[in-house]
């Protein structure tokens, strides 16, 4: 009896971590602007929760985003432009001639995939190394491609709780935190495994 009250104990408190702080990653992204240092600082205090397993979400959280709001606040803006060259690309390839389009459209479908990968590993580059935004890029790019396993995946994983929210929308309330939980379980396998990979 002991036993399972510590279990239900211990899922209740998994639950509400994730909801406090889901809603408090909601709350952050509410300016748009700040969706990748609010993102950082959640899978920050992610890292912290599966580390040390004693979390203060709020002061954890808070702490993370001030700490890493200018780095993250950086790539943002490089991965909107990035996402804004690709989109361009595949518009202006869509209105080639079908020779052209045949031919340019694998490519650029290969690096729109590379993005995905390289997005998802990223986050948990940043909470895991004290590396520049460089580095944190090019360190997310050689787990991505190293791990293509761990980073299909994690899109899978992304793609289920977006199809949750949208088929019940009161996952949202969980959706994000567990899904970021999840994903850095997976990708933190990389880091331990690869121990000679290049942080600088």
């Amino acid at each position: 009896m002991e036993m399972m009250n510590g279990r239900i104990y211990k899922v209740m408190e998994f639950i509400k971590n994730a909801f406090l702080l889901n809603i408090l990653w909601l709350v952050m992204c509410l300016p748009i602007l700040t969706v990748f240092p609010a993102t950082t600082a959640m899978f920050g205090v992610v890292r912290a929760w599966q580390k040390q397993g004693d979390i203060q979400i709020f002061s954890d959280f808070f702490r993370i985003f001030r700490e890493n709001f200018k780095q993250s606040l950086l790539i943002g803006f490089l991965w909107m432009f990035l996402a804004g060259l690709l989109l361009g690309d595949f518009i202006i390839i869509n209105h080639l001639n079908a020779n052209m389009k045949y031919t340019l459209f694998p490519f650029f479908l290969f690096l729109g995939i590379l993005y995905l990968f390289v997005s998802i590993y990223i986050f948990p580059v940043m909470v895991h190394y004290q590396v520049s935004w460089k580095n944190a890029i090019k360190n997310a790019l050689l787990f991505s491609v190293s791990y293509l396993h761990y980073s299909i995946l994690s899109i899978l994983i992304i793609i289920g709780a977006f199809a949750l929210c949208f088929y019940i929308p009161a996952a949202m309330m969980l959706s994000f935190s567990i899904g970021a939980y999840l994903i850095y379980s997976i990708v933190s396998r990389g880091f331990h495994i690869e121990k000679k990979v290049h942080i600088s």
